[in-house]
């Protein structure tokens, strides 16, 4: 094998020999490890939409286990949220791994934790302190989610060619749309949402996974990771197994645009994250990919985790309210993996921005809905309504949840839109040694923020209890 450099390209000489590279075709063994990816972060999205329409279904067991129904809220609300908490700390935990042992380790590693996380949820009503092990088990899911999501996009950014690499990343918004919507199918009473099976539903993301695990075990590293740390050899077999022999010359050349850089091993983590946090060529980038990822999916996660509730308050029965969110959930999925047909096509600005606008008109339809429409509960408001009936009589004919169900099905298929486009936008943003510090942080960021709508929607929800206790007592007075 040959190396040589030149300024702005590293050419590689690829020998004739074929003998590392399997019979079968690279497009496909890069479509399998994309999709596998896929599966190991964003498909554990179904852990979350599940749980949104299980607790009817589990709260004959939590009253068995806890002395009334107070005590069992709050022990599916710990067990639900420690998700959340697993997934910040995956997200910091990738830095160090990837920084030390590349992209694949930690993609492995991670997927290995959503195997071990799910299976300790599937002995919650066989062990006496099953709900501790469900509990445990969703933050090690979270852990691992967290670890593949930050390392798995970088290396989606990696080992496609170029003009790949935007449908690569985009496939990320496909398996979390598709991990929401089959949660919502699963949950259903007609399939695994009955007091005797509901927690083999927590169990079902095991069929996919456990392919992609072994599809990714014996996957090569990132052939851009070996570029980075000069492994000519590594590199040249990676490339073999990624991408097809066409992106190779006649001499046997590849030729990558990409700006290299050695890796320094000898700085520290943390010294290597100081030092990059006073360079502009990080800070700007990543405060522009916060902004992106962050903004993006606020309400749609919002949908996903509270639509049964909302429903419910707003005049349906459990049983609709749970048709309604599977409802909300579908054109979704099939907008976001027929957005991949034609992703290339438009500008990744357009992609994001145009949704975007689209959903923030949608949010504000919806609270005029709530707000306005007919049955809402507010004296006050119905004043406004009844005086001003002319400007509002579109909605008077139609009920506040039949109009939420409609409206949030319209934001998530724009925020599938957008999404598509954020995920291949933030990874390419940052310089080849700074992305995983940057999804890192982007990703810890997002949970965050999310985390704290979250609580504060948990405290509207028990002011507005409170205020309601308050009123029907002194109107029994």
């Amino acid at each position: 094998m040959k190396v040589s450099m030149k300024s702005g390209d590293v050419s590689i000489r690829v020998s004739s020999s074929a003998s590392i590279c399997p019979s079968a075709s690279p497009n496909l063994r890069l479509a399998l490890v994309v999709l596998s990816i896929g599966v190991a972060s964003h498909f554990m999205l179904f852990l979350d939409s599940v749980m949104d329409n299980l607790l009817p279904a589990a709260k004959p067991f939590l009253l068995t286990v806890y002395k009334n129904k107070e005590d069992a809220d709050i022990a599916w609300e710990i067990m639900v949220s420690s998700r959340i908490y697993g997934l910040a700390f995956g997200c910091f935990a990738s830095i160090f791994l990837s920084r030390q042992r590349g992209r694949k380790f930690p993609v492995v590693l991670g997927s290995v934790l959503d195997l071990v996380g799910i299976l300790l949820t599937l002995v919650t009503v066989h062990v006496r302190l099953g709900m501790v092990a469900a509990t445990i088990g969703r933050f090690i899911n979270g852990c691992g989610q967290g670890i593949v999501q930050t390392a798995g996009s970088v290396m989606l950014a990696e080992l496609p060619p170029t003009q790949k690499r935007g449908i690569a990343l985009a496939t990320l918004t496909v398996w979390a749309c598709l991990g929401e919507l089959a949660g919502m199918v699963i949950s259903l009473e007609e399939f695994l949402g009955k007091p005797s099976t509901w927690y083999l539903a927590m169990g079902v993301p095991l069929i996919p996974l456990v392919p992609a695990l072994f599809i990714l075990a014996r996957a090569p590293e990132s052939l851009r990771y070996f570029f980075l740390e000069n492994r000519e050899d590594e590199s040249r077999k990676a490339l073999l197994f990624y991408q097809k022999g066409k992106g190779i010359d006649e001499n046997g050349n590849r030729k990558k645009s990409d700006e290299t850089a050695k890796i320094d091993d000898d700085k520290s983590t943390l010294t290597f994250a100081k030092d990059r946090f006073k360079n502009g060529q990080f800070i700007r980038p990543l405060l522009l990919a916060l902004f992106v990822q962050s903004f993006v999916h606020l309400d749609d996660w919002l949908w996903i985790s509270y639509s049964t509730h909302i429903f419910g308050k707003f005049g349906m029965t459990m049983g609709n309210a749970q048709r309604a969110s599977l409802f909300m959930s579908l054109p979704q999925a099939f907008i976001s993996i027929g957005l991949l047909a034609c992703f290339e096509n438009f500008t990744r600005r357009s992609l994001l921005l145009v949704p975007t606008m689209f959903s923030v008109v949608i949010g504000m339809c919806a609270i005029i809905s709530v707000n306005f429409g007919r049955g809402t509960r507010d004296f006050r408001i119905k004043k406004i309504y009844e005086e001003r009936k002319k400007y509002f009589s579109l909605l008077a004919d139609f009920p506040i949840a039949a109009t939420l169900v409609i409206l949030a099905a319209m934001d998530l298929s724009a925020a599938a839109i957008s999404g598509e486009s954020a995920y291949a936008i933030v990874p390419e943003l940052f310089l080849p040694n700074d992305k995983i510090l940057g999804t890192a942080i982007v990703g810890i960021v997002q949970v965050c923020l999310l985390w704290q709508i979250f609580l504060h929607v948990l405290c509207i929800t028990l002011s507005s209890l409170q205020q309601l206790l308050k009123t029907s007592l002194k109107r029994g007075k």
